[in-house]
């Protein structure tokens, strides 16, 4: 008897194993992806109310605080609509219903959970801005969706702004050019607070919704009541001045002196903590000429005449004229204390241009800044876009609901003027833009979004919003 031997090599074994293991894989993972895509819809319904079902518990065990509690409410009932479709076996609602609560719980859960308490987030920004965490040394890069804790600074260039929210729904508008830190977190749980900060230099404006706020710097500090706007502004030297635009605060100095302001009032204090006397605010000035868009030929005039309406009790104007709507340096006119209410400007080069207006009272005090108005300079012959009668492009998404403070999102086209209830936004370089609004009234309340293309032409957006009792 003969034997025959074959000899294989166990390398050989290898390589074929690894092969069909990868083919095994391959057809393993195909198939699942086919299976998803390919999903019954009645599969695909259970599986989303299943994660919303979870994770509305996961929000209900973790304590919904009372600015959040009608976001909580609101994907809650549009859960309750999904299961009802699903029980009537009307699939496709019950999906679009239950991945909206899906969203809804998802934001929830990231806003409430040990990583927000204690701490603020940044919710948009614009331009430069700048993170350095508590007991380091370095600066980073802010980001939207950044939380900051106790101790961490944040800090704003000449180009930069940055909306901060607290777990009450508090919101937090930093201006350029300014320095603050997370002085004390906000607390989280049932009874959100709105925290604490203190401004080491330059501007914040403060939005409260449901909770006080805490602002403090070198020369006083002011507590903003619930349901009211301030704006604090600290110069080089600590000086402060505190203004109440809608509800009350309360200013205490350094030294320990006290003044409550109501809406349209303020207050300043020295660098030593000496409070001045109790101040009107003046009224916001209201722009006229030129219209918003405007074209100004520099063939035929290389001048543009500015004119707004008078403010009555002012002392005088502050007037500024920008390459940029964030008003970043270089300004082309920044000039204060002028008492005319019109300005002639030289137009030394074509491009747009915006200017804004704020009335100034005694000592210091400044009025809100009037919305930006754009106009636009050009020489040669009259381009094509002057004939434009196509309205602006303008898309906008369902805003996000967060208690009484919306989140609107977007986009237009590039180079158009956008605003959101009258308050100009910031427009990126491909047409997108973002904004934080609030209403402090219960019940229906509307979101009015324009964008006003460089011919003139407007598109609006509306949007009726529910703002319940907490």
């Amino acid at each position: 008897m003969e034997l025959d031997w074959v000899v294989v090599s166990i390398e050989g074994f290898r390589r074929w194993g690894r092969f069909a293991l990868f083919i095994v894989l391959a057809a393993a993972i195909g198939g699942g992806i086919f299976y998803y895509l390919h999903e019954p819809d009645s599969v695909k319904a259970e599986r989303v109310l299943q994660r919303a079902s979870a994770l509305q518990e996961e929000v209900r065990r973790t304590g919904v605080t009372e600015g959040l509690a009608s976001e909580y409410e609101q994907a809650s009932r549009l859960l309750t609509e999904a299961r009802n479709d699903f029980q009537r076996r009307d699939y496709s609602p019950c999906i679009a219903r239950g991945e909206d609560a899906l969203k809804r719980f998802e934001l929830l859960a990231g806003l409430l959970t040990r990583e927000f308490t204690g701490s603020a987030q940044i919710v948009s920004l614009q331009g430069r801005v700048e993170v350095q965490r508590a007991n380091q040394t370095g600066w980073e890069t802010a980001k939207e969706k950044q939380h900051l804790n106790n101790g961490d600074f944040i800090k704003t260039s000449v180009d930069g702004s940055a909306d901060l929210l607290f777990s009450d729904g508090t919101v937090y508008r930093v201006g350029s050019d300014s320095l603050l830190e997370v002085h004390r977190g906000a607390r989280g749980g049932k009874q959100g607070s709105g925290g604490e900060v203190k401004v080491r230099v330059g501007q914040v404006n403060v939005y409260t919704v449901t909770s006080p706020s805490l602002v403090v710097t070198d020369a006083a500090s002011a507590e903003v009541d619930s349901d009211s706007r301030a704006g604090v502004e600290v110069l080089e030297d600590s000086s402060t001045t505190v203004a109440a635009y809608a509800g009350r605060a309360q200013v205490t100095s350094a030294k320990g002196e006290k003044v409550e302001l109501g809406t349209q009032q303020a207050v300043g204090a020295a660098a030593d903590g000496t409070l001045g006397q109790r101040r009107a605010v003046p009224d916001v000035p209201i722009l006229e000429e030129p219209r918003a868009n405007a074209m100004v030929n520099m063939d035929a005039a290389d001048r543009v005449e500015l004119r707004w309406r008078e403010v009555a009790g002012s002392t005088g104007y502050h007037l500024q004229v920008a390459r940029s709507r964030l008003f970043n340096a270089p300004l082309e006119v920044d000039s204060a204390g002028r008492k005319p209410t019109t300005a002639t400007l030289r137009l030394l080069r074509t491009g747009t241009y915006y200017w804004r207006v704020a009335a100034l009272g005694v000592e210091r005090v400044r009025s809100e800044w009037s919305p930006p108005r754009p106009f636009k300079a050009f020489s040669g012959p009259r381009v094509q876009e002057l004939a434009d009668t196509t309205p602006a492009r303008l898309v906008v998404q369902r805003p996000t609901q967060m208690g009484h403070f919306f989140l609107v999102q977007g986009v237009t086209e590039p180079g158009a003027v956008v605003t959101v209830n009258g308050e100009a936004v910031a427009v990126t370089g491909d047409g997108s833009f973002k904004k934080a609004v609030m209403f402090n009234r219960e019940g229906w309340n509307t979101i009015v979004v324009r964008a006003t293309d460089p011919a003139g032409n407007t598109s609006e957006y509306r949007e009726s919003v529910l703002v319940e009792a907490d």
